[in-house]
């Protein structure tokens, strides 16, 4: 890595059409999910009842609703989540941001990564990504996920040797 590098940072490059389609289709599968058994009863009743159907439509309408607000509002907010995801080393600390309505910065400090998984579920390598799982000393849940970067085993190598540059410096600092 240059010295230029190590002082302006290095940000990660992301296939944002794919992560946000990938979140496109786990906001349908979280939707869906509930939405189904939620909507039998109501069928049920529309179907089966032998007075008025009207009253019956009226149990629909909530999930008509939710179902053409989630395809408007959907769309938008998975482009939106995918574009706004940041991913930067910056000497000894890697920043990760991102969010829509609720926005988060978080810095990890290198010294602190035990760990980076590369996970492909069935979801990630349908729209060829990956997800980067970041885990640190000291906690029992991963500290960050990094969807969709651009040649997640580079990046991890990369990390992982700036993290033993972090690691040597402080050793060479301790050594009188």
């Amino acid at each position: 890595m240059s010295e230029f590098m190590k002082e302006q940072g290095m940000e990660f490059e992301i296939n944002r059409d794919a992560v946000g389609r990938y979140f496109r289709v786990l906001q349908s599968l979280f939707f869906l999910g509930p939405a189904v058994p939620l909507s039998l009863p109501c069928l049920v009743a529309l179907f089966a009842s032998n007075g008025p159907r009207f009253p019956a439509f009226l149990l629909l309408l909530p999930f008509i609703a939710a179902f053409v607000h989630y395809h408007v509002a959907g769309r938008w907010i998975c482009s939106r989540q995918a574009r706004n995801l940041r991913y930067r080393l910056e000497g000894s600390v890697l920043c990760v941001s991102g969010g829509v309505f609720f926005l988060f910065r978080k810095s990890i400090p290198l010294e602190r990564i035990t760990d980076i998984a590369l996970v492909q579920g069935p979801l990630l390598r349908l729209f060829g990504i990956w997800a980067m799982r970041i885990q640190t000393a000291g906690s029992a849940q991963c500290e960050a996920t990094l969807y969709g970067v651009c040649e997640p085993e580079k990046i991890r190598t990369v990390i992982l040797s700036q993290r033993q540059g972090v690691y040597a410096k402080g050793d060479e600092v301790v050594k009188p």
